[in-house]
């Protein structure tokens, strides 16, 4: 992707604009929580990125590359670790023209997790090239299924659902049924068909002979434009719910897939959602429910707290122009923050035309990243001077790592080659705790100072 970005340096304020960055990895990813057992909840995180951006080696006949992901759950009171996977994936090609067009590769995780609000990261990586990596960090609202009335796993949304014989080699066998999930959550014009998987739970415990079921898609002003009704009979305790519902009609912008359970008689209900994003340009914007047309609360910003704006401001300060801060500081109230907020990303999306605000997703990807790679004991990643050219310069070129030398304490050079004819960049660990502090840069609007390495010779 390439993005463009006016940024603002702390502690100058100097307006710049960010360089090209090469392709990034475009990692996408979703979850869905189900019934576990021993009062735990099973998790299954779909993830997804473009094979087409990893480096390929000659092998004989072939090419190779291998990418490296990994799985991370922090409970969010303590920030502490209790579950982590990390793989290798391997990939061999015979003629590079396969891999020449963006290729996505979609694999599926599961964790077995005590109910509680964790903090996901998804990391993945290239073996051949480290600098090429991508992740996301998003909140994972894990709580308990009841068991004393129906209840509704999360919505799965997938690109395929196809019935097929028991398959333990299968990842994405399950219940009969191999489920190719979607974690990009988009559909339209390459995608026409949206597949749906969810579970239903302690259906016994009610009388009646049937239930109805209801798909309903809802726009973002919650108008409904999709509805699929059926009845079914109450046989077992548990069943699986799965279906597919044609979308090559709606209009590109952001949607919801709602299924309910509705019992025969007294009608009671149980649902389960998850939005969805379409994009189809063949037809028209609706522009009653586009997001950019002032609708705040078709966005993400209308369930989020003013700790969670201001968090969120806070993280986009490297790019805030002077008087965005001091707005902001003045505003009062959570409506106000909302829409501060909301027209503070929608002036840098570059393209309103689609559902996903590109800049924000990518700006809030390194933010992410920084957090899980430069973290100190006592200071978020994003908050760290390499953190900060990360985040507005994006990943460097190359890196240059001197952690051993004789007399020197350890510093890092970090190259950017499209920047200003070539710029670098120089960071020291001065306290000795893996605290890099930026010492140099050639970048015309940074700190200079040509006598760096005075600065980390040890005494």
């Amino acid at each position: 992707m390439n993005i463009r970005i006016l940024a603002i340096l702390a502690p100058l304020w100097l307006s710049l604009a960010i360089a090209q960055t090469p392709s990034a990895m475009k990692l996408q990813t979703d979850f869905s929580r189900f019934r576990g057992y021993d009062n735990a909840v099973y998790v299954e995180v779909y993830y997804g990125f473009d094979v087409s951006t990893l480096t390929y080696i000659p092998d004989g006949n072939a090419f190779k590359s291998e990418a490296v992901a990994s799985i991370t759950f922090k409970r969010s009171s303590d920030d502490s670790i209790v579950a982590r996977q990390a793989w290798r994936i391997p990939f061999n090609v015979q003629d590079m023209s396969v891999v020449s067009d963006s290729r996505s590769y979609t694999d599926i995780a599961g964790f077995l997790l005590t109910p509680d609000i964790y903090r996901m990261y998804v990391v993945i990586f290239d073996v051949n090239k480290q600098t090429l990596r991508d992740s996301i960090s998003l909140v994972a609202d894990l709580q308990p299924l009841p068991a004393d009335r129906i209840a509704l796993s999360d919505v799965e949304l997938a690109n395929s659902i196809i019935p097929i014989e028991r398959d333990t080699t299968n990842r994405f066998y399950k219940n009969t049924f191999e489920v190719k999930p979607n974690p990009t959550r988009l559909y339209g014009e390459h995608q026409p068909v949206l597949f749906y998987y969810l579970e239903a739970y302690n259906l016994t415990l009610r009388s009646s002979d049937h239930y109805h079921t209801r798909a309903v898609i809802t726009n973002s002003v919650g108008k409904e434009v999709v509805n699929h009704e059926k009845s079914k009979r109450r046989v077992n305790e548990s069943n699986v719910e799965v279906g597919f519902i044609k979308i090559n009609t709606l209009k590109s912008g952001s949607y919801t897939l709602t299924f309910s359970i509705i019992d025969s008689v007294d009608k009671s209900q149980t649902s389960s959602s998850k939005r969805f994003f379409v994009y189809n340009p063949s037809l028209p914007m609706d522009t009653l429910v586009s997001p950019h047309e002032g609708n705040i609360d078709a966005t993400e910003y209308a369930a989020m707290s003013v700790e969670d704006l201001d968090r969120e401001f806070e993280q986009s300060r490297y790019i805030a122009q002077a008087n965005e801060v001091e707005r902001y500081k003045k505003l009062q109230g959570v409506e106000s923050k909302r829409k501060a907020m909301y027209e503070f990303w929608l002036s840098r999306d570059q393209e309103k035309a689609t559902a996903i605000n590109e800049t924000k997703q990518e700006y809030f990807r390194r933010v992410a990243y920084t957090n899980a790679q430069y973290r100190t004991g006592f200071r978020e990643g994003w908050k760290s001077d390499r953190g900060r050219v990360y985040i507005v310069y994006g990943p460097p070129d190359e890196i240059e790592r001197h952690a051993n030398e004789l007399d020197v304490k350890p510093y890092e050079i970090w190259y950017y080659n499209s920047i200003q004819g070539g710029v670098q960049f120089v960071f020291g660990d001065r306290t000795g705790f893996s605290d890099y502090v930026l010492l140099h840069s050639t970048h015309r609007n940074e700190l200079r100072d040509d006598s760096w390495m005075r600065q980390i010779q040890s005494n």
